[in-house]
């Protein structure tokens, strides 16, 4: 049970109602342990008793410490005393969740403590609480890999049957059906979800009673994989420096005859080590129920809205390393349908899932068929690129560059499917495109005014630069003699300063142009294909060109009216000349990256029909095997 239902699970408490024993508590909330065993020691008739509104006793407070030596003073004091409860009797004292000292020791991630109760009383880890956990089970639950290690290592026959499979206890908890492996799961512990399959590789077929599998919950988790977690250049750099485990270790020690064909060390009883792929990880140990997809009996009415397929759920949510296994391993699931008559495909069109749309691709045979599908309404694949109920942003900045990453989207589905189908109507009478053009009417809006106001801002800016650098040139740095030679002409200085104040000049005017003829452009909602962003970025292109060169040209004439020999002097005044530069290129800097990822499309559609010799730098599609 985690905090928030036990939050909510407890009693509303009357102020006038007093806890039981407060100093023993008050001594823990204040960390002072020695007060708390100096108040057991005193009183130890009270060392059953509930001090809290939760009904723990001072065992369970005693395990939330970071070591094992207040639970050890408590059990020294109970073993000093005559009383008839035993060390067993004080252990097994549930509180107000059900919850032994063991579930608290787990749930909290005290090892030690933990491997001393299991020691004081090993009939422990049997306990079940009030939503049916036994202590392994929280200990998963609750992400402490080290503790499952643990519990497994030296009690196995607590844990596992004589098949060296997990005992029943311990797989799924009564109140929700919940595998041990799901919980590892919805905690984000993959650690000890991989441990737990390497132990027990049948973990991954139960269902909890809504019947979703552990498989499915992964499935609705994009950001556990790196294909469902967008990155930037510099995050990219970093998540590929990590180091990556290549192996899991899991010895059990057993005097059982080693399993011919186990999957994991804790099966084989060998203490050997699991090598797995890098890519796989989890998934390497998934099956995908081959019922689901080859009986012809199974209708797409069997595949309700709380019951999806993992596929579809890992296709909705772009989890391209689930979906790669499942039809590496199956490749006729993509033709499965949904009950709306949908297949992968359609799915992952109207969701915009790009990277799952071309694996599909490569499959020549079911795409013969997948891009003739025509759902329960009547639409069409290029239909599904309308849908707005789906659209979770474009990835690019601006409204007008989302626009054009739905127009270059429409394209792409476009030439999948065969020629006729792009005149087909759904069954409100509407083609593709006329239900593309009614769906975005509040994008191409946006994109007006986001490029109106982009360009009028530009175009301020470049005017400003121009006015600058023409100036400029009529200021001659240090001065002119009285025949109005410029003093320092023969300055390698002066020749910098000469050549980048025309640059800029140029470049600035050149931009200045071009975003006047972008103001005066139609702005339909084709027109965002292509035109306007390609003026848009040749415009921006001349304008950061032309802050760099009017940069240049400031240090080259600082440097002149400067004649420093310090080489530090010259170093700092250079660094200060281009911080404005730098500034701007920090923060323009994605939506630059967005203009020229519109222009390398452009030039990869391009080069496809080169000779690959001619275009090596231009990527190519992974194949699936």
């Amino acid at each position: 049970m985690d905090s928030d239902e036990m939050i909510r699970e407890t009693p509303y408490m009357d102020s006038d109602e007093m806890i039981p024993e407060e100093t023993p508590y008050i001594a823990a909330m204040n960390g002072d342990w020695q007060q708390m065993i100096g108040y057991y020691q005193k009183h130890f008739d009270y060392l059953s008793s509930p001090v809290t509104f939760s009904f723990d006793t001072g065992f369970h407070l005693a395990v939330h410490s970071n070591d094992e030596q207040p639970l050890k003073d408590l059990l020294e004091i109970v073993k000093e005393k005559e009383s008839p409860l035993t060390e067993e009797d004080f252990l097994k004292k549930t509180n107000k969740f059900g919850n032994t000292v063991l579930h608290e020791a787990t749930i909290y991630g005290n090892y030690e403590a933990v491997r001393l109760l299991v020691e004081c009383c090993p009939d422990l880890l049997k306990e079940k609480n009030s939503c049916g956990e036994t202590p392994l089970f929280t200990a998963a639950a609750s992400g402490e890999a080290e503790i499952v290690k643990f519990l497994i290592r030296s009690k196995q026959e607590q844990c596992v049957d004589d098949k060296h499979r997990l005992l029943s206890i311990h797989r799924q908890r009564w109140k929700d059906g919940l595998s041990i492996l799901g919980a590892a799961i919805l905690g984000h512990d993959f650690e000890t979800a991989l441990l737990l399959l390497e132990l027990d590789v049948s973990l991954h077929s139960l269902k909890d009673k809504k019947g979703i599998t552990a498989l499915q919950l992964l499935a609705h988790m994009p950001s556990a994989f790196e294909s469902g977690f967008p990155m930037g250049i510099f995050e990219r750099l970093i998540y590929c420096c990590l180091p990556v485990r290549r192996k899991v270790k899991l010895q059990v020690e057993t005097s059982g005859q080693a399993r011919k064909g186990t999957v994991g060390d804790v099966e084989s009883g060998l203490g050997s080590s699991l090598e797995r792929k890098p890519r796989g990880g989890l998934l390497n140990y998934f099956k995908v129920p081959k019922a689901g997809f080859t009986q012809p009996s199974v209708t797409s009415s069997s595949l309700t809205s709380s019951k999806q397929i993992s596929l579809f759920v890992a296709t909705i949510n772009g989890i391209e390393e689930i979906v790669w296994e499942i039809i590496n391993r199956y490749p006729h699931a993509v033709e499965q349908l949904n009950k709306e008559g949908q297949s992968i495909l359609d799915v992952a069109v109207m969701h915009r899932q790009k990277k799952i749309f071309n694996l599909v691709k490569q499959l020549k045979v079911p795409l013969a068929r997948l891009h003739r599908v025509i759902d329960e309404k009547g639409n069409t694949l290029l239909h599904h690129v309308a849908d707005m109920d789906n659209y979770r942003g474009g990835t690019k900045p601006g409204p007008a560059l989302e626009l054009q990453e739905e127009l270059q989207w429409f394209e792409q589905v476009q030439k999948v499917i065969p020629s006729h189908y792009v005149t087909l109507r759904n069954r409100e009478g509407k083609t593709a495109k006329e239900l593309f053009e009614e769906s975005h009417k509040d994008q191409l809006t946006n994109a007006q005014k986001w490029i109106k106001e982009t360009t009028q801002s530009c175009s301020t800016v470049a005017a400003l630069v121009a006015t600058v650098v023409f100036a400029a040139a009529y200021t001659v740095p240090g001065g002119s003699d009285k025949n109005g030679k410029p003093n320092f002409i023969n300055s390698p200085y002066f020749l910098v300063f000469t050549v980048s104040d025309v640059l800029s000049l140029a470049s600035s005017l050149t931009s200045l142009v071009v975003f006047l003829s972008l103001l005066t452009s139609p702005f339909q909602q084709q027109e965002f294909h292509i035109s306007l962003p390609r003026k848009l970025l040749v415009g921006f292109t001349f304008l950061f060109f032309a802050v760099i060169t009017t940069m240049l040209s400031f240090g080259a004439t600082i440097l002149i009216l400067i004649q420093s020999e310090k080489k530090l002097t010259t170093l700092l005044l250079s660094m200060a000349a281009f911080l404005p530069v730098l500034v701007f290129a920090i923060m323009q800097f994605r939506l630059y990256v967005s203009f020229m990822g519109s222009t390398y499309n452009i030039l990869r559609i391009t080069g496809k029909a080169l000779p690959p010799f001619l275009v090596p730098c231009l990527s190519r599609e992974k194949k699936l095997g």
